[in-house]
């Protein structure tokens, strides 16, 4: 569930969350630069799942720095809670690279329920996916806006 949300709002976050595929990452560099990226994810209802090549901008950003603001696109079909903004604190779990990322049977599980299709569309393997993206991103929210 994410926090400060009830109701119809957070009805319609959750609704969101599980259909989208990608939202927008924003992490902060070490001169106090916002850096947004969009990223793949996986919401299990307390964290999200966000996996990441090694050493890239964000990664060494969080390492730094672990708060976070991530978004979804704008909903333009819908009337209302068509923004979705959210806070959050995010963990590293690293494994070197080539090899696969490490992530517990649930999270595989999740991650390929959302994710497999766009596999199949870019040619890449689960396996081929989860040894190039080796960094775990593990985010909490902290705060969420729906409006």
């Amino acid at each position: 569930m994410l926090p400060n949300l009830s109701g119809a709002a957070a009805d319609r976050a959750e609704q969101r969350l599980r259909d989208q595929t990608v939202l927008w990452l924003t992490t902060v560099s070490p001169s106090g630069q916002p850096q947004t990226s969009p990223v793949g994810y996986a919401w299990n209802g307390q964290t999200f799942l966000i996996l990441s090549k090694p050493g890239i901008a964000k990664v060494r950003n969080l390492r730094r720095n672990p708060r976070v603001a991530m978004h979804l696109d704008l909903d333009t079909e819908a009337e209302e809670y068509t923004v979705l903004t959210i806070e959050g604190i995010a963990e590293l779990d690293a494994a070197p690279p080539g090899v696969p990322a490490p992530l517990t049977r649930d999270e595989v599980t999740g991650y390929l329920d959302k994710h497999l299709e766009s596999m199949r569309w870019a040619q890449v393997t689960p396996e081929q996916t989860f040894a190039d993206y080796s960094t775990v991103i593990r985010v909490t929210p902290t705060r969420a806006r729906c409006y």
